[in-house]
């Protein structure tokens, strides 16, 4: 009885943890990124946890990559937009008239400093990367860690 209450107890805590990290970003515009675009074709979409990240001291990661598609870049720029409101720190890139680079420092959740990180590349072919990053460091040490390791 004893180790049946133990497996019940830990199965609930990883099901509570893993609610969590599903919910990590739903409160973001960005997420309707996620959920449109990421299991298209020309879109590759990674999402990992705390336990996959140790060597980056980030606590969630998720991001998309698509090609090919400018309607995905004008829908992310969108969305970015209405997170950009509640942002601590927004920083742009502006290529052509069109915003092709946006960093977005966003207030703490809990213990965790978010980062957004948007890029659209139009030389050679059409790529789009959104990035969103949770860690217990701040969006500058995050930055410092995301540069070190290229």
């Amino acid at each position: 009885m004893k180790h049946t209450n133990k497996y019940l107890i830990l199965i609930s805590l990883i099901l509570f943890g893993f609610t969590i990290n599903l919910n990590a970003q739903s409160d973001l515009e960005i997420n309707k990124v996620f959920e449109k675009y990421g299991k298209q074709k020309n879109s590759v979409m990674v999402e990992m946890t705390k336990e996959m990240l140790k060597g980056y001291d980030f606590t969630y990661y998720k991001s998309i990559v698509i090609t090919e598609n400018s309607e995905a870049g004008d829908f992310a720029r969108n969305c970015l937009k209405v997170d950009q409101k509640g942002a601590k720190k927004v920083k742009q890139v502006v290529s052509n008239g069109v915003v092709s680079s946006i960093y977005l420092q966003l207030p703490k959740r809990g213990n965790h400093y978010r980062l957004i990180l948007f890029n659209e590349s139009t030389t050679s072919g059409r790529k789009m990367t959104l990035i969103y990053i949770e860690s217990e460091k701040d969006s500058e040490e995050i930055l410092k860690i995301i540069l070190k390791k290229k």
